[in-house]
């Protein structure tokens, strides 16, 4: 995969970088970073382009677990509705077969008459 260059402009600083990544996503990516520091360092007077960064960092990780334990909650509760599809579907097959066997008892006992 080719490797591209892009320069993200963070902070009022420039930050070169190589990625694998598509250029727009990066540029995306830098642009969130940048928004956040912004907001972070305009939040105070006291706090640093460093401090921000750490600050912007702890928060995208915190998203970042977040995002995960939410997936996971999702996978458990599709695992859940999958298997009562499943349980359905075979309750289904036994009701259609019972259906069957009553249709097929109805037909014997008409004979009967």
């Amino acid at each position: 995969m080719a490797v591209n260059r892009v320069v993200l402009h963070i902070c009022d600083m420039d930050l070169p970088v190589s990625t694998d990544n598509q250029i727009d996503y990066v540029r995306l990516l830098g642009d969130e970073i940048d928004t956040k520091m912004r907001e972070i360092v305009s939040s105070s007077n006291r706090i640093s382009v460093t401090q921000a960064a750490i600050l912007a960092a702890l928060d995208f990780a915190d998203m970042y677990h977040r995002s995960g334990e939410n997936t996971d909650s999702l996978r458990n509760q599709l695992a859940s509705y999958l298997a009562d599809a499943e349980q359905a579907k075979m309750d289904l097959e036994l009701t259609r077969r019972e259906n069957e066997n009553l249709k097929r008892e109805i037909e014997r006992l008409k004979g009967r008459s």
